[in-house]
């Protein structure tokens, strides 16, 4: 027994004594830079694009209109100087709401103009653009009615060309 644990430690001693080598070589990397196809299919990439092309197209449509500038010119500021961070536009109803990000179907396209504070979002005003009557509406309040508001007609045609 005392044989056998003297010749068990002696082994042991040998291994953990013994050093291993460790061979470094450099192996070679590919560092070109590689391009795949697009493989959806284009009638497809055409339609996704029309949809979402059609929101920018009213928001270009509402934020190019004379009232809508009047009414923001310097709120951003005022917004921050009062401890917000940003205006923006909600998309609250569109035909389209999945593709849109719109909170909501709707047969017209509902806009609402609110400020960001980091514990709130008041909207401030609300707007509608009617694609059937090609009108820009904003929501009066006080009289719970839509009025209608000067926009770009140009941009109709391109609302046109985009959207059907």
């Amino acid at each position: 027994m005392k044989k056998n644990l003297l010749l068990l430690s002696l082994i042991m001693i040998l291994f953990s004594c013994h050093k291993t080598e460790v061979i470094k070589t450099a192996i070679k990397t590919n560092n070109k830079k590689t391009t795949t196809k697009d493989t959806i299919d284009q009638a497809q990439k055409d339609k996704v694009d029309d949809t979402v092309n059609c929101i920018d197209v009213v928001i270009e449509i509402l934020t190019t209109a004379p009232s809508y500038v009047e009414d923001t010119k310097g709120l951003y500021e005022a917004v921050v100087k009062n401890g917000g961070t940003s205006i923006g536009i909600t998309i609250e109803g569109s035909p389209n709401p999945e593709r849109d990000k719109a909170l909501d179907y709707s047969k017209n396209y509902v806009l609402s103009l609110h400020e960001t504070y980091p514990d709130r979002m008041p909207t401030i005003a609300r707007y509608t653009f009617d694609p059937s009557k090609n009108e820009l509406y904003e929501y009066n309040t006080a009289e719970d009615s839509l009025m209608p508001i000067t926009f770009n007609k140009d941009l109709l045609l391109k609302y046109h060309k985009t959207c059907k």
